[in-house]
């Protein structure tokens, strides 16, 4: 008799030994993203493009978008998706559950007792990931749901000085001798949440990446921290290699050889401004030259999370498993 394509008792398990898991980092992602487009309605984008403009010149290196950009509302509600915080959340999920899918079971004695039940290693290996990739998707559409209702109760205030034309041109001089005039408006009459839908997507192609590799490296090994131990460096060395690209002219080709440096959710929301067409974009001209686009970007992840994880499938199903201790 042919077995039903989902087990449930094997979702039953992985769902139940991730619950607390999922508990917080959903919380965490959430309230993180609320709170981070509230910050943003604190500050008046006229404050808030004054202090950009004291900023060295060297430092725009490092912004991934452009600072006139960055100084819009949306800019700057766009940059909760590159937040070092919300990453971390979101990976720990990925290196934690990817991890647990093979040598998680192994270190703990269990593997040897669910392989004697009637399921396949196909089938406990895929399943768990199935859970944890849904769960990621999950988180990704709570940090959209989190800004969505950010800017939805968030209002801001505008600042704005009288101006006067210069003739025969498009310029204008603010005359900031007669005071400052400021209005309250809602945040949703200059943002939607629409907008950020580029950005969810790299969000989640950059999880899904994270994911089957820390799968992909557990079904090679025994040992549950060696694992996570392995994945937590090769993130940090990634990292690293981001910002050595970012921060000097000479290494920016290391760009294209880490993955971070095809996670750029607030460039892609820039783009998509232009037209929904521009995220179809293979190549773009970025602020060093050529750089991959969005659709470059999340098939590059997407591709290289699918070969793992299938390589890591294959790989689980043809090793040999040490005998609990």
């Amino acid at each position: 008799m042919n077995q039903p394509i989902i087990n449930r008792a094997l979702c039953r398990k992985y769902f139940t030994e991730s619950l607390l898991l999922l508990i917080a980092c959903a919380a965490a992602l959430f309230a993180f993203s609320w709170f981070r487009v509230w910050v943003v309605g604190e500050l008046d984008t006229a404050r808030f493009k004054q202090i950009v403009d004291m900023l060295p010149e060297d430092w725009r290196k490092f912004s991934s978008v452009d600072f006139d950009w960055l100084v819009s509302y949306l800019g700057r509600t766009s940059l909760t998706l590159e937040e070092p915080m919300l990453l971390m959340i979101i990976s720990i999920w990925a290196i934690v559950r990817g991890s647990d899918v093979v040598s998680g079971e192994v270190s703990r004695g269990t593997m040897e007792m669910l392989l004697a039940q009637p399921v396949s290693r196909y089938r406990v290996y895929y399943q768990h990931m199935l859970l944890t990739l849904a769960v990621a998707l999950g988180f990704c559409l709570l940090v959209w749901m989190g800004m969505s209702i950010g800017i939805m109760t968030t209002s801001v205030e505008e600042t704005t000085y009288p101006e006067i034309l210069v003739p025969l041109t498009d310029y204008r001089i603010p005359l900031t001798f007669l005071g400052a005039q400021t209005e309250v408006v809602a945040m949703d009459s200059r943002v939607s949440p629409l907008q950020f839908f580029p950005g969810i997507v790299n969000l989640f192609s950059f999880v899904f990446f994270m994911s089957c590799l820390a799968a992909f490296c557990s079904s090679w090994d025994r040992y549950r921290w060696r694992t996570l131990g392995l994945v937590i460096g090769l993130y940090l060395l990634n990292a690293m290699v981001e910002l050595l690209s970012l921060s000097s002219e000479t290494f920016a080709w290391l760009g294209f050889f880490n993955f971070f440096g095809y996670y750029a959710p607030a460039p892609a929301i820039q783009l998509a401004e232009s037209g929904p067409s521009a995220l179809f974009q293979w190549v773009v001209v970025g602020q060093k030259g050529l750089d991959a686009g969005p659709l470059a970007q999340n098939l590059i992840l997407f591709g290289l999370g699918l070969i793992l994880l299938v390589w890591g499938g294959y790989k689980f199903n043809r090793r040999d498993l040490p005998a609990p201790l």
